[in-house]
């Protein structure tokens, strides 16, 4: 059954300006990985996720994050492939914030079998974000992307599609996508709606990915929940 799951990404500054760790892009890859704790382990590969700016973003609300999950990895999984990849040794410290422990037979959602790389974020909670099912890592594959202030404004019909997923009270509107009480929740829209949004998304060969600066760590209002 075809998937979408949508947010809204709290980490954006004035003009869409990404300032969190999630999503991420290297070397034209997206990579999801801390953050949004309840939504990363119901996510599987084929399954879509779209993130839609948050109000300091500014107006219009724009869709920032569209991505087709091709990989579900542990952190663990996502560490190791930098021996061989360029892209994920890069986001050490980054969108991998945990490395496995040497001294300890790893297993996933253990969090006695990481530690946290410093300087990266969750260092206060870290163990939370990675404990059982949600030892999740996940990577886009071909024309998933990052934008900025190029990305696709967030549309009436778009706003209808969403609504059908939202499993909590409010009222959704163009301002408020997702209703004004959002925060920390996701929306699980499967089926036709889900086709219908996949349909909605424009395709781009060539990504706008929107990458300005030094990104902070990330701090409370990331909707990490």
């Amino acid at each position: 059954m075809t998937r979408v799951f949508a947010y809204i990404i709290r980490t954006v500054g004035a003009r869409y300006r990404l300032t969190g760790y999630v999503p991420w892009v290297s070397q034209g890859k997206v990579f999801f990985g801390p953050c949004k704790k309840t939504m990363r382990p119901d996510v599987d590969c084929g399954d879509y996720i779209l993130g839609i700016s948050g109000a300091a973003g500014g107006n219009p609300r724009r869709v920032l994050l569209w991505m087709r999950v091709v990989e579900r990895l542990t952190f663990a999984e996502a560490y190791d492939r930098g021996k061989t990849d360029s892209a994920f040794r890069a986001i050490r410290g980054k969108a991998i914030h945990v490395r496995p422990h040497k001294l300890v037979a790893h297993v996933p959602g253990d969090p006695e079998c990481y530690r946290h790389i410093q300087g990266a974020p969750h260092s206060d909670d870290w163990q939370t974000d990675i404990k059982g099912s949600r030892d999740v890592f996940l990577v886009g594959g071909r024309y998933s992307w990052v934008a900025g202030n190029e990305g696709p404004e967030v549309t009436e019909d778009l706003v209808a599609l969403l609504r059908q997923g939202i499993q909590w009270k409010g009222n959704s509107t163009i301002r408020n996508p997702l209703t004004e009480h959002a925060r920390g929740r996701h929306v699980l829209v499967t089926g036709r709606t889900a086709q219908e949004i996949i349909s909605w998304v424009p395709q781009m060969q060539n990504p706008p990915y929107f990458l300005s600066g030094p990104r902070t760590t990330c701090i409370r209002t990331c909707s990490c929940n």
